[in-house]
């Protein structure tokens, strides 16, 4: 082994590697929409060491630091309970598309994740129309 080759062994060695963040997310985490999850990481001033990119993430987060989610599970009193135990309100409650729409606070959002109910927990869908849309293209 010429020691150009052995200092680059060395060097490998004494480097820690780095986990990409979606390689290291948690089973709860997983079920967490990247932009969600990237909001928690910036209120638990994480965002740094997780390399969150700084751009906006279109979550919607209210002054008290809660996420307007939407959180896809099979839709049961018991659920509803557990997010409001949570500090969550629920706006709205759809069993037929197993969706709840509430506003969550963000360090409550992966103990949410991690029940065996929930699926997955993105940001709250922003409806479009064409109304909206002609009248922007009037302005």
């Amino acid at each position: 082994m010429t020691s150009c080759t052995a200092f680059a062994v060395v060097l490998l060695l004494s480097v820690p590697q780095v986990v990409p963040e979606k390689d290291a997310r948690t089973p709860a985490q997983q079920k967490i929409n990247s932009q969600v999850l990237y909001e928690i990481y910036r209120a638990r001033g994480e965002a740094a060491a997780k390399h969150v990119p700084p751009d906006p993430t279109g979550v919607q987060i209210d002054a008290r630091k809660r996420a307007l989610v939407d959180v896809r599970a099979e839709v049961t009193p018991a659920l509803e309970k557990k997010i409001r135990s949570l500090g969550g309100t629920i706006q709205s409650v759809s069993p037929q598309y197993k969706s709840i729409v509430a506003w969550v606070p963000l360090k409550s959002l992966e103990r949410l994740a991690g029940e065996s109910a929930v699926t997955a927990i993105e940001p709250k869908a922003e409806a479009i129309n064409n109304k909206k849309r002609v009248e922007r293209q009037a302005s």
